[in-house]
């Protein structure tokens, strides 16, 4: 690593003896690590290419997980309480925030011009994405710990020559579940449901 921080050679090795303790430390023993990666080639135009690569990109990084149970165990009931999204866009993040809200990110999956038709805005109805009732929605900030008009006031506003000065504006309104998903735009909602006998969120 030429001694800028590290302090050892980049020699990763099947086992490594501690660092700490007495005898020797950070003596690196057995094969060394072989790192094989997998390049994936799509032969599609330029105009669409994104619609293709975009989609296998996100099954390559979030592989489905399979589950299991033993013969013993009885299946329970299937529920699924997701209905389609655009295909523009994707569910990135569905988990407890407290015992009665859930936090909920969306993203839009293209950028600015990648694709003539999955590249455009797209409006979103949170209520209709769910198959139980919502009953609260709450813009907040992309890690969720302070408000969406926090975020827009925050902000800097950049004045570049020749560009017409924008201001920035808190569209979100009470009881308001339509959102705006702009290219590559990450949005993060407080949800809470009408509760639902037998329904838990892990």
């Amino acid at each position: 690593d030429g001694g800028r921080g590290v302090g050892e050679p980049l020699n990763e090795t099947e086992y490594v003896t501690p660092y700490w303790g007495a005898g020797p430390q950070g003596q690196h023993q057995g094969r060394g690590l072989v790192i094989r990666g997998q390049h994936f080639l799509t032969f599609t135009p330029p105009a669409t290419a994104a619609s293709h690569w975009r989609p296998l990109m996100d099954r390559l990084y979030l592989p489905a997980m399979p589950f299991f149970q033993s013969e013993s165990t009885s299946p329970g009931s299937s529920f699924s309480g997701i209905r389609h999204l655009p295909e523009n866009l994707e569910l990135l993040t569905l988990s407890r925030w407290d015992a009665d809200t859930i936090l909920l990110r969306i993203g839009h999956k293209y950028g600015i011009n990648e694709d003539a038709k999955l590249s455009q805005p797209v409006d979103l109805d949170l209520s209709s994405v769910f198959a139980m009732k919502l009953v609260e929605v709450n813009e907040r900030g992309l890690a969720g710990t302070i408000s969406r008009k926090e975020v827009v006031m925050s902000r800097i506003d950049w004045k570049v020559q020749g560009e017409e000065e924008q201001v920035s504006q808190e569209t979100s309104v009470p009881g308001q579940t339509v959102y705006t998903f702009g290219p590559l735009q990450i949005r993060t909602f407080l949800v809470k449901f009408e509760p639902r006998s037998g329904l838990v969120f892990i």
